[in-house]
């Protein structure tokens, strides 16, 4: 065994002496694998796991291991069957096999109860026995093909554990079962996965070198270990070129910011106590750290891109291992504030935490690059206000085409959120949330916006106002990141076009000014804001019937125009409630439409509010202030001016505790 020294051994026993909830927490997420009758797929039927959604709700459906055929929605109740949910099904028995094996080792070596090493073994063994002959199958977007599973990567993630359950069991397993399992399972899964390893730099990739340098290392093939982790688009290369200079993973999601360092780590973990460990290098601390600086009110993380609530409940759990190994102040800030409400007694404190965690506080500070760089700015401010302003670049198959998108909490409430997305097997997440449209950007003519690199133009702090500006400039020299995608952007919306947008950040409000230039003509420039909540007041409108047969729009509902035309004023404010929590927004409507209604929020069973304000020509210009209070709202009135390309702002209103008036003027 290479995972564990002697002396860890013992030391994990003595833990489970001292914390037997830690075992019993083992013993119970067993319980099911270890009561029931060992379920093995004979053919290679196994599907996406990410089919196993209700098309109609857009939630995972409920798992009953005992019924591969009946498959029910836990939100509208309905039960399906046949395909793709009978074979998604299988793949989430593979997933609960694979991983309660792993768990079933470690309470053996822990425990000395060999029942469960045995159980783990004869799972092992009947994979081996149908593994070389399971089908070659899959054909899932961006995804190679697997045998267990229907992925390359579900093929690494199923070798990979099983890897780690052989090494942790070796001396329990029989000569006979381990050649058997070695020569049936581990190595000519591992060909596979380095015939159908991809150059790219990928999450994906990461998974899979990380499960053949494991295999390498466990059965001391150094040719699988040169070849994952030296190696172009080995381990060190993905490290090295998939962290951004903002020290985020390239893909631009912090679902897979985790979920890349879940494999790292998972390397690490094995690799600790040979000469091929690298858990110093910086990048690790890097991305490690990087959340601290993300982080949303009430310790949550931000939705952006490709992730899901899904995605990101467990990533937490990986900053036990890393804070043994790494160690630092944000490493722990973040152990310190995920232990706040829950009990310390996960599988990752319990093997690779510390004894006991030191205190540390921190002050969550706004967050900004330097000018010029991609990345993302973030605002904070009292009452648990915080804002996201999105000006990284393009990151590939799991990103949502939403340059200069922003995301908006205050009172710790998700007033304007970045939706996140869905299981990708669902309907919704190519149709509606993969798409600029469903995101608090701009869009051209209802269509994704093309890759661009968007970047920091100003940052700076003015009489208590902070001032922040970025751009996406279509016209600039740009270069695809080294990774496959499928084009899912019209390019001719967005060629020779450039956006801007700048943000005045002040105690009890924003500005936002949004300018698109170089559109081409007769194209509708859609300035889109969802709002959480129901509405108090909106402009009287006529109802439209269909407001668009194309995606994300189509999904929209109860739309209407604001009729404008007779107001006699450049403004329009909608106003909205969410709890006791009242948001208004103030808006410059000169030269535009102005739509409003409803629209999937996450998950798609409930609606958030939808304000749509579109334009047409070769420029437009969009600006607004908003607000919220948990009473009555503090501006009364906004002044927007439009001269020779500045906006002045006037912002005006009172106190509610002294009713004393006060105004600001924000030139921008």
């Amino acid at each position: 065994m290479i995972q564990f020294t002697e002396q860890e051994i013992l030391h994990l026993q003595e833990k489970g002496k001292k914390q037997p909830q830690a075992i019993l927490n083992l013993k119970k997420e067993t319980e099911e694998v270890m009561a029931d009758t060992i379920r093995v797929p004979k053919t290679g039927i196994a599907n996406w796991t990410l089919y196993y959604y209700c098309p109609i709700c857009s939630v995972s459906l409920s798992y009953n291991r005992n019924d591969g055929f009946h498959h029910k929605c836990p939100s509208c109740g309905q039960v399906f069957s046949g395909e793709p949910y009978d074979s998604a099904w299988w793949g989430i028995t593979n997933s609960r096999n694979y991983t309660a094996a792993f768990q079933m080792g470690l309470i053996s070596r822990v425990t000395g109860e060999m029942d469960y090493a045995r159980k783990a073994i004869d799972i092992m063994a009947e994979y081996a026995k149908y593994y070389n002959s399971y089908e070659v199958h899959g054909n899932i977007p961006y995804n190679g093909p697997g045998k267990v599973g229907a992925q390359t990567l579900d093929e690494a993630n199923f070798l990979r554990s099983f890897a780690m359950v052989y090494d942790l069991i070796w001396d329990f397993i029989t000569e006979e079962e381990r050649e058997n399992i070695k020569k049936e399972m581990l190595l000519p899964g591992a060909e596979f996965l380095i015939e159908h390893r991809h150059k790219q730099l990928h999450n994906h990739e990461v998974i899979i070198n990380s499960a053949i340098a494991i295999i390498g290392l466990i059965l001391h093939i150094d040719s699988y270990i040169r070849f994952a982790v030296y190696e172009p688009y080995g381990l060190l290369y993905q490290l090295e070129k998939g962290m951004l200079a903002d020290h985020m993973w390239f893909e631009g999601a912090f679902g897979y910011h985790f979920y890349a360092l879940t494999s790292f780590f998972a390397y690490e973990k094995i690799a600790l106590h040979t000469e091929h460990s690298h858990i110093s290098h910086p990048n690790y601390k890097a991305m490690m750290e990087l959340l601290v600086s993300y982080l949303e009110p009430g310790f949550r993380i931000p939705m952006l891109n490709d992730t899901n609530y899904g995605h990101t409940s467990a990533s937490l759990y990986l900053y036990e291992f890393a804070y043994r190994e790494i160690g630092g102040d944000k490493i722990l800030y973040v152990l310190n504030q995920l232990f706040k409400d829950e009990k310390r007694d996960n599988l990752e404190a319990f093997i690779y935490g510390v004894d006991q965690l030191p205190t540390q506080e921190t002050v969550l500070e706004n967050y900004h690059g330097k000018a010029g760089e991609s990345g993302c700015t973030v605002l904070r401010g009292d009452n648990a206000r915080y804002l996201l302003f999105k000006h990284d670049r393009y990151g590939g198959e799991h990103d949502h085409y939403d340059r200069l998108a922003i995301s908006y909490l205050d009172f710790g409430k998700r007033i304007s959120p970045d939706l996140g997305t869905t299981g990708y097997g669902a309907v919704m997440h190519y149709d509606y949330y993969k798409n600029t449209g469903s995101h608090n950007t701009v869009n051209i003519g209802e269509e994704n916006q093309s890759p661009v690199n968007a970047r920091l133009t100003k940052y700076e702090e003015r009489d208590g106002v902070v001032y922040v500006e970025a751009e996406a400039d279509w016209t600039a020299p740009y270069e695809m990141p080294d990774t496959f995608t499928i084009e899912q952007w019209k390019e001719e919306n967005y060629c020779g076009v450039k956006m801007e947008r700048k943000i005045a950040w002040a105690a009890d409000y924003f500005v936002e000014l949004f300018v698109v230039k170089g559109a081409r003509k007769g194209l509708p420039i859609d300035w889109v804001m969802h709002v959480s909540g129901e509405t108090i007041s909106v402009p009287k409108g006529k109802i439209v019937e269909c407001f668009s047969d194309r995606k994300p729009y189509r999904h929209l509902h109860s739309m209407k125009n604001a009729d404008i035309s007779n107001d006699g004023e450049r403004n329009s404010v909608f106003s909205y409630i969410d709890g006791e929590i009242r948001t208004d927004v103030f808006a410059w409507n000169q030269g535009k439409e102005l739509y409003y209604g409803k629209g999937p929020d996450n998950p798609s069973v409930s609606n958030i509010n939808y304000q749509i304000e579109r334009a047409y020509g070769q420029e437009a210009v969009f600006a607004h202030v908003i607000t919220s209070s948990d009473g009555p709202g503090r501006i009364d009135r906004v002044n927007f001016s439009w001269h020779s390309g500045t906006m002045l702002v006037m912002v005006e209103g009172k106190e509610n505790a002294s009713g004393r008036t006060w105004s600001k003027e924000h030139k921008m």
